[in-house]
Formats: C-alpha cells, structure tokens, sequence
C-alpha cells in the first residue's frame, strides 16, 4: 500500500515498494520513483526482498532499502557516485554487490572492471577490485550464480573453482548482453540484437544435464516489443521478471519461463 506522507516522498509499506503486482502484461513499475524521466536499467532485489538496486542516466547506481515497515527514497549507494558505474547486481545470498566502474583500478590495465561492496553489520563496504577475472575485454554487465560462476555479455562465463575464477568461456550457441543467470544455473535470460536495428528484445537458454545450453528462444510478443528491451532480472521466488524498456523498468509474472521451457528439462 501506498500512503501520503508529510514530505514528497510517499510512505510505501510492503514487497515491491508497495506496487500492486502485474499479471502476464508488463507494467511499468514505480512510475516517478524508480521509472523516471531519466534514464534507468539493470534493476534487482536482494534475496531477502527489502533492498533494490538499479542504474541510472549510465553513471549511478542506486539503492532504496525496506526498513521499519517503510521503503526509503532511492538514493546514490554508498559505494557509487565518484566515478562513472554501469551494471550492478546482488550475490544470490545477498551479501554481495557486484558492479562494473570505470573508477581506477590497482594494476590500471582496464578502464571498467568488476567490483565488490559486501555487507557488513547491514552497511555495505568499501568496494574492492575483483582483479582475477581472466578475460581480454572489459566486463560490461556481470551476473552471478549461487555457486559464484560469473556470466556477462558475450555470452561467456567465469567457472569459480577453489576459491579462482576460471579464464572466461564463451556458451559456444548463445550470443547477446546484458544477461541474467537463475541462481541455480538452470536458465539464462539475455538481450538479443534484432538484425538491421539497434534494437534489442529478450531471449531464455535453458542448462541441460549435459551441461550444453538449449537454443535460445524468444520471451514473445507481449515482452518483446519494437521498443528496446535490455537488461533482465527475476525475483528469488520466481514469480516475477523485471526488465528494461526504453530505459524505464517494467515487471511482469514470470511464468513465460516455465512455460517456454523444453518438456524434457521439466
């Protein structure tokens, strides 16, 4: 629910910054408080439910926390707002942000790497450079499994074994951006570039058990629209998938992903 509040901010109590749920048409989520006229993307919640993230105008990441019953006013993360910062996302555990900046680095060999804040005592700290990610171009907008392998644009992936990443690996049949890995590896959801535009729509790869990627199909006609769809996420409960258009975020009930999945993997 949503109620008036002395300041200009409303007091918004409740999952979801207290916006009513969608059903199988995307709606354009928190109009004036996350989607605005300014530019937004790569949008999260935490596991827990009570933390959002999202990018804005390409350079700030944002967050608004759940906390005594009421959501505060988005503001800059603690860790965000010297430099320029692209995508972030949340650890599935939700103790971990991961998030691309062009703020520099140690070694000063790449202008956007991958950093980490984690959490502490409910603060998030100091982002450190996560500097053993071997790969021959910048990482653009990371994605993180609960066994902590990375994927980002490409698609390729980052195997974390014993404690070490892996050198990057390209899905040999998948080829797009701004993608986002179920927590347990058993789909991928990326952006696709529509062939003569610079347009985008949203596509699904399922992980079989011989370890290979199904061929990606579409999320259909009532998310992809002419308009460019990007960057994808879907709540720890599975009930909903939020995505990127035209820069403003909109959600949707998930269960196009159970229903484009092969009969076979179900």
């Amino acid at each position: 629910m949503v109620h008036a509040q002395q300041t200009d901010f409303p007091k918004l109590t409740g999952p979801y910054l207290g916006q009513k749920p969608p059903g199988i048409t995307p709606e354009l989520f928190a109009a004036g408080i996350v989607s605005t006229d300014a530019d937004e993307y790569a949008f999260e919640i935490s596991s827990s439910g009570n933390e959002i993230l999202f990018s804005r105008n390409g350079t700030l990441i944002l967050i608004t926390r759940n906390k005594d019953g009421a959501w505060n006013q988005p503001e800059v993360a603690p860790f965000s707002g010297q430099y320029i910062d692209g995508e972030s996302c949340f650890s599935p555990d939700g103790n971990k942000i991961y998030f691309c900046s062009r703020r520099p680095v140690p070694d000063g060999n790449s202008i956007r790497n991958v950093w980490i804040s984690e959490k502490s005592n409910g603060i998030w700290g100091k982002p450190y450079h996560l500097n053993n990610l071997i790969y021959s171009k910048s990482i653009h907008a990371p994605t993180v499994a609960a066994n902590g392998n990375i994927y980002d644009d490409g698609i390729v992936r980052f195997r974390y074994v014993d404690g070490e990443y892996l050198p990057a690996e390209k899905i040999p049949n998948l080829q797009g951006g701004f993608p986002f890995v179920s927590p347990d590896e058993s789909y991928l959801i990326f952006a696709k570039r529509n062939p003569g535009t610079h347009n985008s729509d949203l596509y699904i790869s399922y992980h079989q058990s011989d370890g290979t990627w199904t061929e990606s199909v579409s999320l259909g006609g009532t998310i992809n629209t002419p308009a460019l769809e990007g960057n994808s996420f879907v709540t720890a409960d599975g009930k909903y998938l939020f995505f990127s258009r035209k820069f403003d975020i909109y959600w949707v009930n998930a269960e196009i992903i159970e229903e484009l999945k092969p009969e076979d993997l179900k």
